[in-house]
């Protein structure tokens, strides 16, 4: 388990001691794809770290609509403000593709928190991420359109890109599929991506949107 900790951005700088303390309460998890993690409602009993894969979190309306509000990268908390304002998961959590993810006994962890300055440091900078991340959301949904969306995209998750099929990317980035597939020829044919080689010209797509 240490070893698997040590992969995560959040713990890759922590002590042997420390990952060893965490590794007691951690709990590996595949899960396939639509398996959820958590309901809207759940008690926080545990802090949700995406090792690998997709994850959509989503509400209910009172019609049973599904309301998306984000999608989960690899090395992301999952729902985490939960765990620390102690409330309900405010939704749920779900499997957008096959996953890996680290289960860790929230309580547990939290005294380790305490006593290492150094944890503590790493959470709050992860909670300041976040919220970048939700600019950066309304910023991809909202500012851009579809072409500097996808350029956006390939730069922030080009690893994950070529391993996830065209249908999910279009439908996280809430454009059709036949869109998606014109830019990325456009963008092929540009030598922006190569797809055989699987890297992108983060450089060169950056300046689309920025």
């Amino acid at each position: 388990m240490k070893n698997k900790l040590k992969e995560i951005y959040l713990f890759k700088d922590l002590c042997d001691e420390t990952l060893d303390r965490i590794g007691e309460f951690t709990t590996f998890l595949k899960l396939s794809k639509d398996n959820v993690l958590f309901y809207e409602g759940d008690d926080p009993k545990y802090l949700f770290l995406l090792k690998k894969g997709i994850v959509k979190l989503y509400k209910t309306s009172s019609n049973d609509k599904e309301i998306l509000l984000k999608y989960f990268h690899s090395n992301e908390l999952i729902a985490e403000v939960a765990n620390f304002e102690q409330i309900p998961y405010p939704a749920t959590a779900q499997s957008f593709t096959d996953t890996e993810v680290l289960r860790i006994d929230f309580v547990s962890l939290k005294d380790i928190i305490y006593s290492d300055p150094n944890l503590s440091f790493l959470i709050q900078t992860s909670l300041i991420k976040k919220i970048r991340n939700l600019e950066n959301i309304v910023s991809l949904h909202v500012v851009l359109d579809s072409k500097e969306r996808i350029a956006k995209y390939l730069c922030d998750h080009s690893e994950e890109f070529f391993n996830t099929k065209n249908i999910i990317v279009a439908e996280i980035l809430n454009i059709s599929p036949e869109t998606l597939s014109r830019m990325l020829r456009v963008f092929k044919n540009d030598g922006l991506i190569d797809n055989k080689k699987k890297t992108v010209d983060k450089e060169r797509l950056s300046a689309l949107f920025l």
